[in-house]
């Protein structure tokens, strides 16, 4: 059932709940289908309504700070039913089996699960997202190559999991979905949360939520927050106590790393990220290099195949002066753009922070601290050298560095940007004192407290976080269904 906080009767939620999901984005939705499935009563409370609105999407201005300049954080998410899916690009694929491992080029790296674990979640996943067929990616590199050859999946159309889910939410007898009900503090009754707070907008008066279990699945940014500002019991926050709620923000650097010219033209998107050797032996992160037409993988519909172009019999010499020279492409299919997305490293330093600016719910903003590090530029200089290197070498082609990242330089805003992508700031961890939840994403302070969606990933690998905030969702709510 689907009901309004605004139109709430005293008393409405005086009976306690199995499990209380706060967020209904996707890892929100997905742990609430999965708990109804095994017929637990489960509530789940969404600040925003079934479209965006001016006064939710205030609640979400704060501040940003560090290099390059991150978008504004009223801009980079949606506060209302299906949350951030609601403005997903559908681009998915999920963490190569080394994301989870350590890395001696990214300390702090490491998760305390594997992807063996998240595996068996696959294939609901796939059908969760409405993702394309799994085939084998394009590969025109072929054998003995340090890059492999790796495939995106789309979601197409785009599953916007507010839309694809309010049926079944408002027919469901196992989950009650609140929506305008906003987290305003989380209460303590030792090591465990007794009941959540909420306030809708325009009654002034709150209404508490009791529960077994309790799941903040408010995204990368916000569940550090409500941590953060559950401050009426615990000073510091709630999972607070060695100070990493908030810190080691990770994104997906993106960058146009170059121009292309092939031999041979091209009709699909390539992707190549480095083997462990390579990223090892080159003191590098992992990437995705893609090498296509920039225009059309951007486009809404995209995915995978490019436009077909009319055959071309222009000698390749020539293509090359007239890329060299900066003139119309005379076979289309035979030039590409370069972009690559990659693995960030973890730095305590990049996090959230609260102000002293307070919301319409007397909640402090956040600040968002964003920098890139030597390691990710460095990342992207040598993920474009060997790309170069490579194609040259096999006679397959040519690229063109872009200035800025041949040279050495600091790029401008308008040269690297984040790809909205809010990953590790409840940073799952086996040591309490390097993370904030464990591997069944429970904070690790608190009993019967747990945080879903990308805040607990460990590492960011390349790969866009959707997939992996379902499968871990989906993983959650077995975990829970056993311990109810």
């Amino acid at each position: 059932m689907i009901e309004d906080a605004e139109n709430r009767s005293e008393g409405r939620f005086d009976l306690p709940f199995d499990v209380c999901i706060i967020g209904a984005g996707p890892a929100g939705i997905t742990l609430a289908r999965r708990l109804a499935g095994q017929n637990r009563r489960v509530g789940l409370f969404e600040a925003g309504g079934f479209e965006a609105t001016a006064e939710s999407q205030e609640v979400y201005e704060g501040q940003t700070a560090g290099t390059p300049d991150y978008y504004a954080l009223d801009g980079c998410r949606l506060r209302f039913l299906g949350g951030t899916s609601n403005h997903w690009g559908g681009w998915t694929r999920p963490f190569d089996p080394w994301d989870f491992d350590e890395n001696p080029n990214n300390p702090l790296s490491g998760w305390p699960i594997a992807k063996t674990d998240l595996d068996p979640y696959a294939a609901e996943a796939a059908d969760i997202l409405d993702l394309t067929a799994d085939t084998p990616p394009p590969d025109m590199l072929g054998d003995a190559s340090p890059f492999l050859p790796r495939l995106f999946r789309f979601s197409r159309p785009v599953v916007r999991f507010g839309e694809k889910y309010r049926q079944e939410l408002s027919a469901s007898k196992d989950i009650e979905l609140v929506l305008n009900a906003n987290l305003v503090d989380l209460r303590l009754d030792g090591n465990r949360i007794s009941e959540a707070v909420f306030r809708s907008y325009a009654r002034p008066d709150s209404f508490a939520v009791r529960a077994k279990l309790f799941v903040i699945c408010l995204g990368g940014l916000e569940n550090p927050r409500a941590l953060l500002n559950a401050t009426s019991q615990v000073n510091v926050g709630i999972g607070n106590e060695n100070g990493y709620v908030g810190r080691c923000f990770l994104e997906h650097p993106h960058a146009p790393v170059g121009k292309v010219v092939t031999r041979e033209p091209l009709d699909w998107m390539h992707v190549y990220a480095p083997t462990p050797d390579t990223m090892h032996s080159l003191g590098v992160l992992n990437f995705g290099l893609r090498i296509g037409n920039e225009g059309q993988w951007n486009a809404p519909d995209f995915y995978g195949p490019l436009t077909q172009q009319p055959a071309c019999d222009v000698p390749f010499d020539t293509m090359l002066l007239a890329a060299v020279n900066g003139e119309a492409p005379p076979c289309p299919a035979h030039f590409s753009d370069a972009l690559i997305a990659c693995e960030q490293k973890i730095d305590p330093d990049n996090r959230v922070v609260l102000t002293d600016e307070r919301d319409r719910f007397g909640l402090r903003r956040m600040r968002l601290d964003w920098s890139v590090s030597e390691q990710d530029l460095k990342t992207l200089r040598v993920a474009a050298s060997e790309m170069a290197t490579l194609l040259a070498k096999r006679d397959l082609g040519r690229m063109k560095i872009i200035d800025w990242l041949a040279n050495g330089e600091a790029p401008q805003s308008n040269q690297l940007w984040g790809g909205n992508h809010h990953m590790g700031t409840t940073r799952m961890s086996a040591d309490p004192k390097r993370g904030v939840v464990d591997a069944n994403c429970r904070v690790h302070t608190v009993n019967n407290l747990y945080c879903g969606g990308s805040s607990v990933f460990s590492t960011s690998g390349h790969a866009n976080p959707t997939y992996t905030i379902v499968q871990l969702a989906l993983r959650l709510g077995d975990h829970l269904d056993q311990i109810i």
